[in-house]
């Protein structure tokens, strides 16, 4: 079969594919579902490999997360926060230890607490608070993810934080390269005998028994921690090839090439009055699109 005619076969409806695109049969439905679950499981599987080929080694600016949660507090009636330096830096340290310690999670697995870095770069808070995002694109879809989550969005909606830490930092997590989000709220303390406690951190929507996190009174004045960079043999490297945007433009290629062939078959059939017998084409681009939704679904991105 010459190539022109292998194209006529798989894109139009004739003869020799019986009255179908051949792209449109069960059965290359079912190669192209295996095809893409086949290609997520080696783009799963290259970074333990080849560890600085696929990464989310996204350029999210912390200003931009910072202008964009202040836009859903504005808009919520709420004042903007104000970015403190000491947050960032206590963020962007918490960041770093997830990545040397390789958990994701509020607290680490040897008990270290969110709040110990809010101290140790002495930000001494009465109100505190974290919400944390791994492995998303840009900055607006790590705040609509929050925003979407009732807990996270409490967090970002909450009327005692005055100020706004952001640290961004990418490495190694778990075998792959990552970015990862780390957004601190805070509220200092006043110098008062009394401070009321308040619940401060989101719960953890990963982890099966939630632990709630509050604000304590602090009244020492912790020795700040250098400033941490990213674990050794990170600093500076970029990954080529974003996973996420591949898996997308992949999949959003591969709908729109079947879209487009379902909609020439359909043109084609109806000028020509052709009869077709048990025909389940719409069936079956509505199971590919759940398989492709899932697939998108799962890489894009997460949040505790």
């Amino acid at each position: 079969m010459s190539a022109v005619k292998l194209l006529v076969h798989l894109f139009f409806p004739r003869e020799s594919n019986n009255q179908k695109a051949k792209l449109l049969h069960s059965s290359s439905l079912t190669v192209l579902a295996l095809f893409l679950v086949f290609f997520q499981v080696i783009l799963n599987f290259t970074p333990k490999v080849f560890p600085r080929v696929l990464g989310f080694a996204a350029q999210i600016s912390p200003a931009e997360v910072i202008r964009l949660t202040n836009e859903r507090r504005v808009a919520a009636g709420l004042s903007p926060l104000t970015e403190n330096a000491s947050l960032s830096q206590a963020a962007l340290a918490k960041g770093a230890d997830m990545l040397n310690k390789g958990y994701w999670a509020h607290f680490a697995p040897d008990g270290t607490s969110p709040w110990k870095f809010f101290l140790d770069f002495g930000y001494k808070y009465r109100y505190a608070g974290e919400n944390l995002a791994r492995d998303f694109s840009n900055p607006g879809s790590a705040v609509e993810a929050w925003m979407n989550s009732p807990t996270h969005r409490d967090n970002v909606l909450n009327g005692n934080y005055k100020e706004i830490g952001i640290g961004v930092i990418e490495g190694n997590l778990a075998g792959a390269e990552t970015t990862i989000i780390v957004q601190f709220f805070g509220a200092q303390t006043t110098g008062t005998a009394s401070i009321p406690v308040a619940r401060a951190a989101v719960t953890a929507t990963q982890v099966a028994s939630p632990r709630p996190l509050a604000a304590a009174v602090i009244l020492f004045t912790p020795t700040p921690t250098p400033t941490p960079t990213a674990p050794p043999g990170m600093a500076g490297t970029k990954a080529l090839i974003s996973p996420f945007q591949t898996t997308k433009s992949v999949s959003l290629a591969v709908v729109g090439v079947l879209l487009l062939v379902l909609s020439v078959d359909l043109i084609i059939v109806r000028r020509r009055r052709i009869m077709r017998i048990g025909g389940r084409t719409l069936a079956h681009i509505a199971f590919f699109g759940m398989i492709l939704a899932v697939i998108l679904i799962l890489k894009a991105g997460q949040i505790i």
